[in-house]
């Protein structure tokens, strides 16, 4: 290829978008190999899950009840195979989870401590103690997992188990290319998708999560695609590709994982507000059938979705500990909002790994919290300015991520508050990791934001990139100097 012809090709915003895709993957990889067997929140739990789906349908082995408690730092009291007992514990899972300063032990030889048995392949990967202890979800991500574990019966658990961890990194590239079309369809330029799907790309917590076996990883790409879907419809109005996307986004999160249902109660103004601006119809006979249009919608919903699931996201029926809801809500803000608690959930986003014991230093986490304040200023001075920014993205794409982040946050916080209610204890907590599948449109904000203080494009766009080199930076700090001395050192 001629000089000329390689110098047109790297100035193409399409060819660095490969570049930073192909970056994303290997360093993917990297972490799904760097982070340990079963290190990843609930990673056991999930991937006997998977082995359970694989299962055939038949039991042709004797299965035991045996009703008892599994105890938290003993994975031997968990009703899963012996093949995920035995490897978490030649793996010293126990000793290392929610142990700081503890690391495996390491031979002395290019042969790892009892690696040959976990090569060796004979353990019984089947479940034979009932009740079992897997996932009470049924996402599209087991079903593909399980199909995954099935495709493979000669190989060991290792080879299994980190094949499987590569369905999440396939994710997180699809969710980084979603950001990039997401950012071109609200106008923004290809160098400026570019720059901002480079911020996701980076994302430390997001990068963690997008290479362990788990279900985050799917509502997240569900988000994704409804936040590309529904911006879209705001831009171009009703086209069938964009609505059939958006719909399909909406199974996906519903097959993905409870919050997900979140998505269907956005979609109804989002829906209402596109018919409005479509039709254009007398706004009295508008309010009226789009009335009678939800409620039919809702009574549909409520009808098909089964009860045990609708009772189980809500926790409808249960006894509270409390004389009264005020009392609950108010002893439940109280203990969520304290300043300890706000801070593990900022931490739990940005970067708190393996089994949320290894985080980001709080000096660096403090910085982020003043970048982030300054941008909620901006976001507010913005959305009341009349001046109008050619360079940052329109008020209603905006409105609309705020819209999109309130309701996760309500669902996710309403849904931990029905147990504390209940057992007058935060058991489930609001980590920041749950917020995750909201994290096109919050880094969008976030731009924008500080984008209000930027005095014009050529300002704009150097921020961005300023931005995105220091979460490149960020990112390289979490892997060398967080998550390899924790594991490794």
């Amino acid at each position: 290829m001629e000089s000329n012809q390689t110098d047109s090709l790297s100035q193409r915003p399409v060819f660095w978008l490969i570049i930073v895709i192909a970056i994303f993957f290997l360093k993917g990889v990297f972490l799904s190999v760097l982070l340990p067997l079963f290190q990843g929140p609930d990673e056991q739990t999930h991937y006997a899950t998977i082995q359970y789906l694989s299962e055939s349908k038949e039991k042709s082995w004797p299965i035991v009840t045996k009703k008892s408690i599994p105890e938290k730092n003993n994975i031997a009291t968990y009703h899963f195979s012996q093949e995920i007992i035995k490897s978490a514990q030649i793996t010293q899972f126990d000793e290392i989870i929610s142990q700081r300063e503890n690391t495996q032990e390491f031979s002395n030889s290019i042969q790892g401590l009892d690696e040959n048995e976990l090569l060796e392949n004979h353990w019984k990967r089947y479940i034979d103690i009932y009740p079992v202890n897997t996932s009470g979800y049924s996402s599209f991500y087991y079903s593909v997992a399980s199909a995954l574990e099935k495709s493979f019966p000669d190989q060991s658990i290792l080879f299994r188990f980190f094949m499987i961890r590569l369905i999440s990194v396939f994710l997180g590239v699809a969710i980084v290319w979603l950001c990039y079309l997401t950012t071109r369809k609200i106008g923004l330029s290809s160098m400026q998708s570019l720059t901002i799907a480079t911020l996701i790309a980076f994302q430390p917590m997001f990068s963690a999560t997008a290479a362990i076996v788990n279900i985050d990883i799917s509502l997240i790409f569900s988000f994704s695609l409804f936040t590309y879907a529904s911006v879209s419809l705001l831009k171009d109005s009703f086209r069938l590709m964009h609505i059939l996307l958006l719909f399909f986004s909406l199974v996906l999160a519903f097959f993905s994982k409870g919050p997900g249902i979140v998505l269907f109660i956005i979609v109804q103004p989002l829906l209402v507000y596109l018919a409005y601006k479509h039709f254009k119809v007398n706004p009295r006979k508008f309010f009226w059938f789009i009335f009678l249009g939800v409620s039919v919608v809702i009574g549909s919903f409520f009808l098909a979705v089964p009860k045990d699931y609708l009772i189980s996201l809500t926790n409808l029926g249960a006894i509270s500990k409390f004389n009264s809801p005020a009392e609950s809500l108010s002893k439940y803000i109280e203990k969520t909002t304290a300043f300890g608690a706000l801070k593990d959930m900022h931490a739990s986003y940005w970067g708190n790994f393996g089994w949320l014991d290894t985080k980001i230093p709080s000096a660096v986490l403090d910085v982020i919290w003043i970048v982030e304040i300054i941008s909620l200023l901006g976001i507010i001075l913005f959305i009341f300015s009349k001046k109008k920014i050619e360079y940052l993205p329109n008020k209603k794409f905006i409105l609309f991520s705020i819209g999109i982040l309130a309701a996760l946050q309500l669902a996710i916080r309403f849904y931990d508050w029905r147990v504390f209610d209940t057992t007058g204890k935060i058991i489930i907590g609001t980590p920041g990791r749950y917020f995750l599948p909201n994290i096109i449109p919050h880094i969008l904000l976030v731009v924008t934001g500080l984008g209000f203080f930027t005095k014009n494009e050529k300002q704009f766009n150097v921020l961005i990139k300023v931005l995105a080199i220091l979460m490149i930076l960020l990112s390289l700090y979490s892997i060398f100097d967080v998550i390899i001395p924790r594991y490794y050192l």
